[in-house]
């Protein structure tokens, strides 16, 4: 089955303030952005901006289940929310989606968004040319093939072994690095 995105996915836009985001220690909220992301796509929740927002956020807060795709920039890409969040803003920089959980799981439906078919729509229906985004309009036009539920399980652990495997192999690599610079560095001084 194929569906597009917008009738299996509520599409909401992220938190947009009138005025620019001032940092606050003792702030309401925490603001979820493109720099919280490593290489990998993944969120790191320690440093995110603490901030008391304006206006209603209700519809910008992000939660477990959802999607958050990064519609702005030269690379877009879709992150599932794979903990419990609370009081977290999506930049307006992000759509944030919600899958209809009885049609999409939300690491499948991630996992799509940033494979090469999905790019290649998202950069045949981008605007702008100095800060490229997608609309919301075309985002949910974009045909997702919708297999069953075991299939989007199955692919989803796979996805999330290979960006478990790939933080290991970083981690490897940082360590082999600095044995051999040590190792390198001593063989000199001695």
């Amino acid at each position: 089955m194929r569906a597009s995105l917008g009738d299996i996915s509520e599409i909401q836009v992220g938190y947009q303030s009138r005025e620019g985001i001032r940092a606050q220690s003792d702030g309401s909220h925490f603001l979820l952005q493109a720099r919280d992301f490593n290489n990998l796509h993944q969120v790191d929740w320690s440093n995110l901006t603490r901030f008391t927002p304006t206006g209603s956020t209700t519809k910008s807060e992000i939660q477990q289940g959802d999607v958050l795709f990064l519609a702005k920039g030269q690379e877009n890409f879709a992150c599932p929310v794979t903990r419990s969040v609370n009081h977290v803003l999506a930049a307006n920089s992000f759509y944030i989606l919600r899958p209809n959980k009885a049609t999409i799981l939300p690491d499948y439906l991630a996992w799509w968004l940033n494979q090469t078919p999905a790019q290649e729509y998202i950069q045949l229906n981008r605007s702008g040319s100095s800060l490229p985004f997608l609309s919301v309009s075309a985002l949910s036009h974009l045909e997702i093939p919708v297999p069953d539920f075991e299939m989007q399980s199955k692919i989803g652990e796979l996805e999330l072994l290979r960006k478990k495997e790939a933080d290991l192999l970083g981690l490897y690599l940082s360590k082999k690095s600095t044995l051999l610079k040590t190792v390198c560095l001593n063989a000199i001084i001695e």
